[in-house]
């Protein structure tokens, strides 16, 4: 199956203005006509990080996917980095498009707005797919923590924290994530520091039992970040939830086998 061009996939990217006055950029693929399904990507991604899945999803789906505040490139506020503002956002976004209603596939970060969406706004979400995501709070300590309090402006895109924190448990693209790399080290590191510490303020597992839509887990076997435990969490908290592990993959299980995670995603997605 033919990929989307890495080089040209930047330069593929619509911008729309929101009410309150934020511009998020955003890739639209797939068939227009489809379904609408909406990509929220993770942590310092961007839209780029669908870009690999994107040909094995396309059938049938009309793919939307954003650059989130303060990522790729979108605006970049000096604040409001909490889950429910960024949340409103893509409920804005999705209203700017005519969109009333879609299936949402959140990563990481990306599947914490899901949970929001899906808990605040269920009438606009169909089925969610939350992919390498938790909902407990982030932790004032560890590799991650310590890394992203010592980074610098301008962020080096080859240095050994970025390039182990756009790793894949198995190899990956080397075209993607060169890309993946520059720009996520492009995102500030005031934006950084924002979003995780806000992550440590934000509890979302009291949240999750107001999710009324049909709700998919995946997890990767070798994810460190989402781990078996909070996987559970979710799964008890949700009542209409069902989860799934994929053997060998880690926590960017979509760039690591998207054909396989798509199929999964796609029989989701297109179940009765």
């Amino acid at each position: 199956m033919q990929r989307l061009s890495q080089h040209d996939f930047a330069a593929s990217k619509q911008v729309c203005l929101l009410p309150n006055g934020l511009r998020l950029a955003y890739v639209e693929m797939g068939e227009p006509l489809g379904a609408p399904v909406l990509l929220l990507h993770g942590f310092t991604d961007s839209a780029r990080s669908w870009s690999l899945i994107a040909p094995y999803l396309a059938g049938g789906f009309r793919l939307v996917a954003p650059d989130l505040r303060g990522h790729g490139q979108s605006d970049r506020p000096e604040g409001c980095y909490t889950i429910p503002e960024m949340a409103h956002d893509v409920r804005l976004f999705l209203a700017e498009l005519g969109i009333t209603q879609a299936h949402v596939v959140g990563h990481s970060l990306g599947g914490r707005l899901a949970q929001a969406l899906a808990e605040r706004w269920p009438q606009i979400v169909g089925k969610i797919v939350l992919m390498s995501t938790s909902a407990v709070p982030r932790q004032r300590a560890g590799w991650l923590w310590d890394n992203i309090v010592a980074l610098c402006d301008p962020i080096d895109p080859e240095s050994e924290f970025i390039r182990a924190w756009c790793a894949g448990a198995v190899p990956v693209d080397l075209e993607f994530l060169s890309h993946v790399r520059r720009e996520c080290a492009s995102v500030p590191a005031r934006i950084w520091r924002s979003i995780h510490y806000e992550q440590t303020a934000y509890d979302p597992l009291p949240l999750l039992q107001d999710i009324s839509a049909p709700t998919f887990i995946m997890r990767g076997e070798r994810d460190d970040i989402a781990t078996a435990e909070h996987q559970t969490q979710m799964l008890d908290a949700i009542g209409s939830a069902r989860l799934i592990t994929l053997p060998r993959l880690g926590h960017n299980m979509h760039w690591e086998a998207p054909g396989d995670v798509a199929g999964h995603i796609s029989a989701f997605l297109q179940s009765p």
